[in-house]
């Protein structure tokens, strides 16, 4: 690693064009990363949010929270089942407005028991509670201009909504959250059909799914994740592309390394001539890689960083440790394995022709 690292600032300004490369590929390869799961979240983050493990819908939901409908006698059967640790969920798309005149604004309704274990944290004003006609607002409805202890109009029924809280991340299809109270719910949806049954989406559960209950199916939150038109094809895709670019930028280090390797040859031979083992080039070659990698992967991983905290509320970019960690690991370990060409080359490098002048 010292040889490899006193050639690298010898003939820095021949490194430092791979460097720069290096650097800006993988600052877009962990810029989709983020995109990834920025969107994922923007998909998903109402439901990942949920302190539920198992979500129970009706057979003919195909997983989907917003086409189930369980009947009374269904939910009741599940209760008996979980008691406290099931509670009614409904979801719901719908508009909203800051006032009559005011531009309409898509929101999901996630309404719920305030009193059960899906109400969730706000980081301004209070969380929901059990006072009619109130809302709690994912924080993207804040950078729109509406505060806490505003009143907003549902669009529909015309019913206002007093703000008494935001909280962060909560997002269902690429539309923000509006979480509100199961009487808000039934009371919008009355207004709107005076012939409204009430009745209940799906069952949020605490824990692993139990016993079947006749005319319902039970999912993991992943299972219930995964079925949200587009997420999975949105997912698939960006993070195809974000892998073949690792592996791009991985081989294009190999490639440059394979290049400046041939170009010393004559070098390698004499070293082999005067006695140096071939373990000791590789380690040559191999640390010059990997620091060049490393160092790459770092200060990317920096800007990425520096980018995403400048970044506005309503861009999805979410960094994940653990994504980043397991990107920048197999960007260096894949970076290696393409170095190897070049450990091959020059094994094959006979010192007797390079010394006599033989070499082609």
């Amino acid at each position: 690693m010292k040889l490899a690292w006193k050639e690298l600032k010898y003939n820095w300004k021949k490194y430092l064009l791979v460097e720069l490369i290096v650097i800006l590929m993988m600052f877009m390869v962990l810029f989709l990363s983020g995109l990834v799961k920025g969107l994922g979240s923007a998909v998903s983050s109402g439901v990942d949010n949920m302190q539920a493990e198992t979500f129970i819908v009706s057979e003919d939901a195909e997983k989907l929270l917003t086409v189930s409908a369980l009947t009374s006698d269904e939910f009741d059967s599940i209760r008996q089942v979980y008691g406290d640790k099931a509670t009614s969920i409904d979801v719901q798309r719908m508009y909203i407005q800051k006032d009559a005149a005011g531009d309409k604004l898509d929101i999901a309704y996630f309404a719920f028991d305030p009193d059960s274990f899906l109400n969730p944290e706000v980081y301004s004003g209070k969380k929901l509670g059990t006072e009619a006609n109130t809302i709690v607002l994912d924080d993207d409805f804040e950078s729109k201009g509406i505060q806490v202890g505003d009143s907003i109009i549902d669009s529909a029924s015309g019913i206002q909504l007093k703000v008494d809280g935001f909280t962060k991340n909560a997002m269902y299809g690429h539309v923000s959250v509006g979480y509100i109270s199961t009487e808000t719910y039934t009371s919008i949806m009355k207004a709107l059909n005076p012939m409204y049954q009430e009745s209940v989406h799906a069952a949020a559960v605490q824990g692993a799914p139990k016993e079947k209950i006749d005319g319902t199916e039970a999912y993991s939150k992943a299972e219930i994740v995964e079925a949200i038109p587009g997420y999975k094809a949105e997912q698939m895709t960006i993070t195809m592309v974000e892998w073949l670019l690792v592996v791009i930028t991985a081989l294009i280090i190999g490639i440059f390394f394979f290049v400046i390797n041939l170009q010393k040859e004559k070098e390698f031979g004499v070293l082999k001539a005067i006695g140096t083992g071939m373990g000791s080039l590789v380690r040559i070659i191999l640390g010059q890689v990997f620091l060049i990698a490393v160092s790459g992967a770092l200060l990317s991983t920096g800007l990425v960083a520096l980018m995403s905290a400048v970044l506005p509320a309503t861009m999805p970019f979410t960094l994940v440790g653990s994504q980043v960690a397991l990107v920048l690991a197999a960007f260096v370990v894949i970076s290696i394995l393409g170095s190897l060409a070049t450990v091959i080359r020059v094994a094959h490098i006979d010192p007797a022709q390079i010394i006599g002048g033989d070499f082609q």
